[in-house]
């Protein structure tokens, strides 16, 4: 593929491209990750691109069919984690008790749904699965280096979202502990 080919073709557009996934996908984080996802397909089919009759619609097309596989990939994640076994229950004193716990457990569930696919698929296999580094790697099928960059990704937004609800960190206590345990 010829630089200057790529550089004509797909540079130019790259922001339209942008755009038109966040349209789809709502998020800036899963945008880029999709908007990537894109340009190497785009790259393995630079010929056919190349070739097109209008090479830009034929890319903002790849674009926007990456962005739905990516929300369909989010729903059915939504669907799995409504289907995860509950988080573990802690000695409840009082029903007002057991009844923040229960309240505490929904909001780790509705933060797990907003990650990004990959961070909330590993650190639920981290946290909820008790599963370790290199297993999660396998069930992903990626490297423990890119398991620990999401689990350390989704650790960040826990922290910001629950850092002073000290009873939500201790249900997600797991999620919450630092990188490198």
């Amino acid at each position: 593929m010829p630089h200057d080919d790529y550089e004509r073709l797909v540079i130019p557009i790259q922001e339209r491209m942008v755009n038109s996934v966040w349209r789809i996908v709502q998020d800036m984080h899963e945008t880029e990750d999709v908007v990537q996802e894109a340009l190497v397909q785009i790259m393995h089919r630079f010929d056919e691109v190349r070739r097109h009759p209008n090479p830009t619609a034929l890319m903002l097309r790849i674009c926007s069919n990456k962005a739905l596989d990516h929300v369909r990939r989010r729903k059915s994640r939504r669907d799995t984690l409504d289907r995860l076994p509950p988080l573990p229950q802690h000695d409840a004193t009082t029903p007002s008790q057991a009844l923040a716990q229960s309240e505490d457990r929904t909001l780790i569930l509705d933060f797990l749904r907003t990650l990004p696919q990959r961070e909330a698929e590993a650190i639920t296999l981290y946290a909820l699965e008790d599963l370790d580094y290199a297993a999660v790697a396998e069930a992903m099928g990626c490297f423990q280096v890119t398991v620990r960059v999401l689990i350390g990704r989704a650790r960040r937004r826990f922290r910001k979202e629950f850092g002073a609800n000290p009873a939500v960190r201790s249900i997600g206590s797991r999620i919450s502990q630092p990188a490198g345990e």
